[in-house]
């Protein structure tokens, strides 16, 4: 009887202990699904947290800011360099306040665009970057190891900052970004603005002269002198023709060029067989040497002044009307001579031709204005019919030189009426 009682017991108690042991959520835990899915989302938040160590330099810059914190004048060299083996160059600013291109010898740079270049990236304003990744510095080519250009700013106490720049995104559109700052941003800069090219900053003005204070210009077999306003031809009688002379003078005092080659010479540039040496005088006792002549197996020339040590690459263009010149051209020749005298025969004013009177009209003496004029005021007569009148018996002013013949006369003769 006890034992019915226990049996019975338990079978009342065994339904309740088997819903607890199936609607238990530990033992779901442990399936090979769940914990599957639990080790990859552990795989997730350990690659979150590696790319946040890895790249724990980033930070979040505010907009608006500008893009790198420097002053122009602060700025004492601006180095520029291209993708791997592109050319580089070095601007630097001399104690005296000029730029100067210091690979190439100190020759003077352009210090207005430098200076401008300066005032464009110190006004830039960090804009929202358009990507953070490192994949897309690599596509833009503003990463550190793959660019187009790096520009670098040194002050007296070192770097000042460092940029970055890509691609172009269209019209004065770049790239771009401080060496620091892993975002990438769309500057409003050109490429052509930061060229790495040493003849893309040089000063273009160090072959001109003031043309005013040409004395002299000569070469080998002819030297023109200038006395006062006029020019003559040393140790001759002919006359120079001045305005050739003053276009002469003109063309060697604004002389061009298209680049420095350095200051080491190169037997390409076959200084030994000059084309042309120009000799020039000014009216201050200076005086300039050029020794041009054609680089070997270029369409190039080479022009050497002998008080600097930079050769000068100049193109045919740039020599136009210097190396085929002849004296000849410089003289007033008798073609030259009647053409100036044609034209200054044509500058004269010519009188207007005189009017021929025929001989009908000088004997026609014209009505006194005054008196026509009178006749004309005093008839208003009220009748046509005394109008008509006044004008048969008012005898006309042609009627002596008429050769027609009156009425009178051409009238018909009466005839005998019939009997």
């Amino acid at each position: 009887m006890r034992e019915q009682k226990l049996t019975e017991s338990n079978m009342a108690q065994s339904p309740s202990h088997s819903i607890k042991t199936e609607t238990g959520w530990r033992p779901d835990l442990r399936a090979p699904v769940v914990i599957a899915l639990i080790a990859l989302l552990g795989v997730q938040l350990l690659l979150a947290l590696g790319v946040s160590l890895s790249e724990s330099h980033m930070t979040a810059v505010a907009p608006r800011t500008p893009l790198a914190d420097f002053k122009p004048d602060q700025v004492e060299q601006v180095a520029i360099a291209g993708d791997k083996d592109a050319e580089s160059l070095t601007l630097s600013r001399t104690p005296e306040g000029r730029w100067v291109l210091s690979d190439l010898a100190d020759f003077p740079a352009d210090g207005a665009k430098v200076d401008r270049l300066l005032t464009q990236l110190a006004e830039i304003k960090r804009p929202l970057p358009i990507a953070t990744s490192e994949e897309a510095r690599k596509r833009f080519k503003v990463a550190d190891s793959d660019f187009e250009r790096r520009v670098v700013l040194r002050g007296k106490n070192g770097p000042l900052t460092t940029l970055v720049f890509g691609e172009s995104g269209g019209f004065r559109r770049l790239f771009g970004r401080p060496a620091e700052d892993p975002a990438v941003y769309e500057l409003p800069l050109a490429i052509s603005d930061i060229s790495n090219r040493r003849d893309d900053w040089l000063a273009r003005d160090q072959l001109q002269i003031d043309g005013t204070k040409i004395a002299k210009i000569g070469v080998s077999d002819w030297t023109l002198i200038k006395d006062k306003d006029d020019w003559t031809l040393e140790g001759r009688d002919s006359a120079v023709d001045q305005d050739a002379a003053s276009q002469l003078a003109m063309k060697v005092a604004n002389l061009a060029y298209r680049g420095v080659l350095g200051t080491k010479e190169d037997p390409a540039y076959d200084q030994q067989t000059p084309k042309l040496v120009l000799k020039i005088d000014l009216d201050d006792g200076k005086s300039r040497t050029y020794r041009i002549s054609q680089a070997k197996e270029s369409e190039d020339y080479v022009l050497k002044d002998t008080d600097r040590p930079y050769y000068f690459k100049l193109s045919k263009y740039d020599l136009e009307g210097l190396l085929d010149l002849k004296v000849d051209s410089l003289l007033v020749t008798p073609a030259k001579a009647e053409q100036a005298e044609t034209a200054t025969e044509a500058d004269k004013p010519q009188s207007a031709p005189e009017q021929e009177v025929t001989t009908d009209e000088a004997q026609v003496p014209a009505p006194p204005p005054a008196q026509a004029e009178t006749a004309t005021t005093q008839r208003t007569p009220e009748n046509p019919r005394d109008t008509a009148e006044d004008a048969a018996s008012e005898p006309s002013p042609h009627a002596e030189t008429t050769p027609y013949p009156t009425p009178a006369e051409t009238a018909p003769t009466e005839m005998p009426a019939p009997n």
